[in-house]
């Protein structure tokens, strides 16, 4: 006998069934709460996909290989006294400002030049933490190069010292550290922002290289802009950050040029990305 037909015959065993059932579903307690994909999972992913990737992989690669090419130019050609960790580590940290916010660029244009973004928001449909997850892991790759930077201008003041009679002094000028670090960062934001604004790799590349660049040329052309472009170009406000010689007045340039070379692209961005349709 089914059991639909056992309940239209006896109702009180259909409704003596139905309590057990319900004092069974009681004891279980209620269905577990699904939970939110932790942030730093999130992060991991985003870092993966930047290692993951031929892009990603050529463009740490060639990084690589400017960096030797400077360490040797340095080493044959600069003066004794030059070959010290400070200076090296400068030299060397001069490929990874140039070229390293273009993993950035890689790290937000991804999703939509390669069509995962479906896949991505449909695990993760807060858009939002996803953009924040790629600037994160951004900051971590980038801060990794430059931990490895540290370390290798260390094993080449070693050889500058024993081979090419080298100055090896150990001292480090943290300010110069300290700036350097600051400065990758806000690149590598900038690289991010520019990548969420445009959502074409190619595009964000010429314009995070073309757009400052033509500005500053454009500055040197024409003096009426020489005096604004102490607050907006990016790249002069960035050398005193990169020279460890930041004053009060060196702040003011460098947060009006980041407001507008950074954050209004990351706004821009952050606010483009959460209204675009997926396809």
């Amino acid at each position: 006998m089914s059991t639909f037909t056992a309940s239209v015959l006896d109702p009180a065993r259909s409704a003596a069934g139905d309590a057990v059932h319900g004092s069974r579903s009681s004891r279980r307690g209620p269905d577990r709460a699904v939970r939110p994909i932790p942030f730093t999972r999130l992060a991991s992913v985003e870092l993966r996909k930047q290692l993951d990737t031929r892009a990603g992989v050529w463009l740490l690669a060639v990084i690589a290989l400017i960096t030797a090419g400077i360490i040797a130019l340095v080493l044959f050609t600069g003066a004794p006294a030059d070959l010290t960790w400070n200076n090296l580590t400068g030299m060397t940290s001069m490929a990874q400002v140039l070229l390293l916010p273009l993993i950035g660029i890689l790290a937000a244009t991804s999703e939509w030049s390669q069509r995962t973004a479906l896949t991505t928001l449909a695990l993760e449909p807060r858009r939002t933490r996803v953009n924040a997850a790629k600037l994160v892991s951004a900051w971590l790759l980038g801060l990794v190069l430059m931990a490895v930077t540290l370390l290798v201008a260390a094993v080449f003041n070693v050889v500058g010292q024993v081979w090419f009679d080298g100055d090896g002094s150990w001292t480090m000028q943290w300010e110069l550290l300290a700036g350097m670090v600051l400065a990758l960062l806000l690149l590598v934001t900038q690289g991010v922002a520019f990548g969420l604004a445009l959502l074409s790799t190619p595009i964000a590349i010429v314009a995070y290289l073309a757009l400052p660049t033509a500005w500053s040329v454009l500055t040197m052309l024409v003096s009426g802009l020489q005096d604004p472009a102490k607050w907006l170009d990016i790249n002069t406000t960035m050398m005193p950050l990169m020279t460890g010689q930041m004053t009060g007045t060196a702040w003011a340039h460098l947060g009006t040029s980041v407001a507008v070379w950074i954050l209004a692209p990351l706004v821009f961005g952050v606010w483009r990305t959460a209204r675009r349709d997926v396809a």
